[in-house]
């Protein structure tokens, strides 16, 4: 294997290889240019040059904290040997800020903003639009849930998840509802429009292992590889909901939360309601539904029961949530 990133580094950049070892996200590797990660990258050519494009752009716009692309010898942000593409990074050694701690989400969420400011104005022929979509996709979601009660209710018997499935259909449904009447007053088609006219990004996974810090407390973003064009208020929904994931509900801390963005990236009214709108709407019990039902899996896994025990254990924390949000928008 160690050939091969020889024949990559050489080849694709022009750079010797002096060894290296396996790190978590790809291969870390000695050259003369210092110390580069190189991986093989599983994303379509379009999202390379996407994620290319939106760290170039941070970068301009002062967001230094990122793993920039070494641009090969054709000028390209990837080197493609042997029908498979490969990108080189410089190394940075850091580690995951620990969730456990409160303060770091409150560090988090002014760092989103940060970062959902530097990246508005992005105009990039690779991008996708997740938001023009996303109506379309909740009404298809609505309608399976739909269809699986049915199928559920046709059985003779009734697994585990089957039951938790049925008896929480109720609730579930009715947040869809709230949600799309939301999304409605929230006046989402204009929301559409104003996306397309002020290029606004989602990381869709700011969390976990992308938030990072070296040595000196500096904090790195990583893992752009599935940003789109898209309302801020899907990264900022979902790192709420990964808050309260992670955390027992504290509204003093959620009212931090909020303040640190809000103070970097000022919310509209309307942008309060697209937020309560995507809190509300159960993206992780219909996305476990869709896994299980739409799979057609033979039998219940103890990780998937598991997985929907702890989905529905939330709906206290989510509830207040909801109400806290309520107050602001």
């Amino acid at each position: 294997m160690e050939y091969n990133y020889d024949k990559i580094l050489w080849e694709g950049y022009g750079l010797r290889f002096y060894g290296g070892n396996r790190v978590r996200t790809g291969y870390l590797c000695k050259t003369d240019k210092g110390l580069l990660e190189i991986r093989k990258n599983i994303s379509h050519k379009k999202q390379i040059l996407f994620e290319y494009d939106i760290k170039e752009h941070l970068y301009q716009k002062g967001f230094h904290n990122i793993n920039r692309f070494e641009i090969s010898q054709q000028g390209l942000p990837y080197y493609t040997w042997e029908e498979n593409d490969y990108i080189v990074e410089k190394a940075i050694e850091t580690e995951a800020f620990e969730e456990e701690e409160k303060q770091t989400f409150i560090i988090g969420a002014r760092i989103l903003a940060k970062l959902h400011n530097a990246a508005k104005g992005l105009n990039s022929t690779s991008g996708y639009f997740t938001i023009k979509n996303r109506l379309k996709i909740y009404e298809k979601r609505r309608i399976e849930l739909l269809k699986i009660k049915k199928r559920i209710e046709k059985q003779g018997g009734y697994s585990a998840l089957d039951l938790l499935v049925k008896q929480n259909y109720d609730y579930y449904m009715e947040k869809i509802e709230q949600a799309n009447k939301l999304f409605l007053e929230a006046e989402y088609e204009k929301e559409v429009k104003k996306v397309e006219q002020q290029k606004t990004i989602c990381h869709n996974a700011f969390k976990g292992e992308n938030i990072r810090k070296d040595g000196k407390g500096n904090v790195f973003i990583t893992g752009f590889s599935k940003c789109t064009y898209d309302n801020n208020m899907v990264d900022l929904a979902m790192y709420f909901k990964r808050f309260l994931k992670k955390q027992q509900w504290d509204i003093e801390t959620v009212e931090k939360m909020f303040s640190e963005y809000h103070s970097e990236n000022p919310l509209s009214l309307q942008d309060k309601k697209m937020l309560l709108a995507l809190f509300i709407y159960p993206e992780k019990f219909l996305s476990l539904c869709n896994e299980y039902y739409n799979k057609r899996r033979v039998c219940v896994s103890p990780a998937m029961l598991e997985r929907m025990e702890v989905c529905i254990a939330g709906i206290e924390k989510n509830e207040k949530m909801i109400k806290w949000l309520q107050t602001i928008s």
